[in-house]
């Protein structure tokens, strides 16, 4: 089943992979109010504090956002997608979470460990939204794959339209 990743409009996802951003050390300042703390290290290890492996997983959702049927570019982004049955079977995947809560700017959030199996593919509701940002700024289901080398490798995605 695929799974759909959405990465900055200038990345290197076709050359090095979809990279968790354990190591992408410019994206660990986007936790640092979270973890109290600007040193790489910690952020790190409060990043694996709510759960094990959060570090080196990347987020995903079932589907596209949409807007009035056409795909959502997140902040001007690109959007991959992945076959995480693929994944699991090249024995890439550690485990896999979802995120059951988010609220009040990511300092309360909650995770559910899940097998693939779990994954509820039904289709996310989007008629309640009018903008963009309005479709970027809400919490729709999504999951975090955790990778055993913290990134999936190109030859496993595929750059959706």
């Amino acid at each position: 089943m695929k799974l759909y990743h959405y990465t900055p409009k200038e990345n290197s996802c076709l050359e090095k992979g979809i990279l968790s951003v354990s190591l992408l050390p410019e994206c660990l300042s986007h936790y640092a109010s979270r973890a109290k703390s600007e040193n790489p290290d910690l952020i790190i290890k409060w990043l694996d504090s709510t759960f094990f492996g959060r570090s080196r997983s990347v987020a995903c959702f079932t589907e596209p956002l949409m807007l009035n049927g056409k795909i959502v570019a997140v902040d001007d982004g690109c959007l991959f997608s992945f076959d995480i049955n693929t994944l699991i079977n090249d024995n890439l995947v550690e485990s896999i979470y979802q995120k059951t809560k988010s609220g009040n700017g990511g300092y309360i959030e909650e995770f559910k460990k899940i097998e693939a199996d779990e994954i509820d593919y039904s289709p996310l509701d989007f008629s309640p939204y009018k903008t963009e940002e309005e479709i970027t700024n809400v919490f729709f289901r999504h999951y975090f794959v955790v990778l055993k080398n913290g990134y999936i490798p190109p030859q496993y995605l595929t750059k959706e339209k």
